[in-house]
Protein backbone atom coordinates (compact mmCIF):
# COMPACT_ATOMS: atom_id res chain seq x y z
CA UNK A 1 0.00 0.00 0.00
CA UNK A 2 1.40 3.37 -0.91
CA UNK A 3 0.27 6.93 -1.50
CA UNK A 4 3.31 7.61 -3.70
CA UNK A 5 2.66 6.30 -7.24
CA UNK A 6 6.31 6.63 -8.32
CA UNK A 7 7.53 4.59 -5.36
CA UNK A 8 4.89 1.93 -5.96
CA UNK A 9 5.82 1.69 -9.66
CA UNK A 10 9.49 1.37 -8.79
CA UNK A 11 8.81 -1.43 -6.32
CA UNK A 12 6.52 -3.34 -8.66
CA UNK A 13 8.90 -3.05 -11.62
CA UNK A 14 11.44 -5.23 -9.78
CA UNK A 15 8.89 -7.72 -8.48
CA UNK A 16 9.40 -10.31 -11.24
CA UNK A 17 13.18 -9.88 -11.48
CA UNK A 18 15.10 -13.08 -10.75
CA UNK A 19 17.94 -13.10 -8.26
CA UNK A 20 21.46 -13.86 -9.48
CA UNK A 21 22.28 -15.73 -6.26
CA UNK A 22 21.72 -19.43 -5.67
CA UNK A 23 19.30 -20.34 -2.85
CA UNK A 24 20.73 -20.43 0.67
CA UNK A 25 21.42 -23.97 1.96
CA UNK A 26 22.20 -22.86 5.50
CA UNK A 27 21.53 -19.57 7.28
CA UNK A 28 22.38 -18.84 10.90
CA UNK A 29 22.87 -15.81 13.06
CA UNK A 30 23.98 -14.95 16.57
CA UNK A 31 23.35 -11.65 18.34
CA UNK A 32 26.37 -11.55 20.66
CA UNK A 33 25.51 -8.15 22.09
CA UNK A 34 22.06 -9.32 23.23
CA UNK A 35 23.00 -12.88 24.30
CA UNK A 36 26.42 -12.37 25.96
CA UNK A 37 25.10 -12.32 29.55
CA UNK A 38 23.00 -15.44 28.89
CA UNK A 39 26.04 -17.20 27.40
CA UNK A 40 28.19 -16.37 30.46
CA UNK A 41 25.47 -17.66 32.79
CA UNK A 42 24.98 -20.85 30.73
CA UNK A 43 28.68 -21.77 30.52
CA UNK A 44 28.98 -21.19 34.27
CA UNK A 45 26.22 -23.73 34.83
CA UNK A 46 27.96 -26.27 32.59
CA UNK A 47 31.21 -26.11 34.57
CA UNK A 48 29.58 -25.83 38.00
CA UNK A 49 26.17 -27.52 37.79
CA UNK A 50 25.59 -27.51 41.56
CA UNK A 51 26.54 -23.86 42.00
CA UNK A 52 29.90 -24.80 43.52
CA UNK A 53 32.48 -22.05 43.49
CA UNK A 54 35.83 -22.53 41.72
CA UNK A 55 38.84 -23.87 43.64
CA UNK A 56 39.59 -22.23 46.97
CA UNK A 57 41.49 -18.94 47.06
CA UNK A 58 45.23 -19.29 46.67
CA UNK A 59 45.10 -22.52 44.69
CA UNK A 60 46.11 -22.44 41.06
CA UNK A 61 44.17 -24.26 38.39
CA UNK A 62 43.62 -24.34 34.68
CA UNK A 63 40.56 -22.30 33.71
CA UNK A 64 37.37 -24.26 33.29
CA UNK A 65 36.82 -24.89 29.58
CA UNK A 66 33.41 -23.24 29.28
CA UNK A 67 33.26 -20.61 32.03
CA UNK A 68 36.96 -19.73 31.76
CA UNK A 69 38.00 -20.18 28.16
CA UNK A 70 34.66 -19.69 26.36
CA UNK A 71 33.73 -16.75 28.59
CA UNK A 72 37.16 -15.28 27.85
CA UNK A 73 36.58 -15.70 24.13
CA UNK A 74 33.24 -13.97 24.52
CA UNK A 75 34.95 -11.07 26.31
CA UNK A 76 37.55 -10.84 23.54
CA UNK A 77 34.74 -10.64 20.98
CA UNK A 78 32.70 -8.10 22.94
CA UNK A 79 33.09 -5.60 20.08
CA UNK A 80 31.10 -7.90 17.77
CA UNK A 81 27.40 -7.08 18.00
CA UNK A 82 26.24 -9.95 15.78
CA UNK A 83 27.25 -12.34 13.05
CA UNK A 84 25.42 -14.01 10.19
CA UNK A 85 26.53 -17.08 8.22
CA UNK A 86 25.21 -17.99 4.76
CA UNK A 87 26.19 -21.14 2.84
CA UNK A 88 25.20 -21.59 -0.81
CA UNK A 89 25.86 -24.48 -3.18
CA UNK A 90 26.98 -22.94 -6.48
CA UNK A 91 27.61 -25.49 -9.28
CA UNK A 92 30.07 -27.75 -7.50
CA UNK A 93 31.40 -25.02 -5.20
CA UNK A 94 30.28 -24.25 -1.69
CA UNK A 95 30.27 -20.52 -1.01
CA UNK A 96 30.28 -19.35 2.59
CA UNK A 97 29.72 -15.77 3.63
CA UNK A 98 30.22 -14.61 7.22
CA UNK A 99 29.11 -11.08 8.04
CA UNK A 100 30.11 -9.42 11.32
CA UNK A 101 28.37 -6.34 12.68
CA UNK A 102 30.60 -4.38 15.05
CA UNK A 103 29.11 -2.55 18.02
CA UNK A 104 31.84 0.10 18.14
Amino acid sequence: MSDAPALMESMLSNFSRKSDQKPVQFLAGFNHQRERDNLIHFVGLIDRPNGAMPNAAGTEREPHFFSGNMAGLSAALSGVASEKIEIRDDTGKVRQTVTYEWSQ
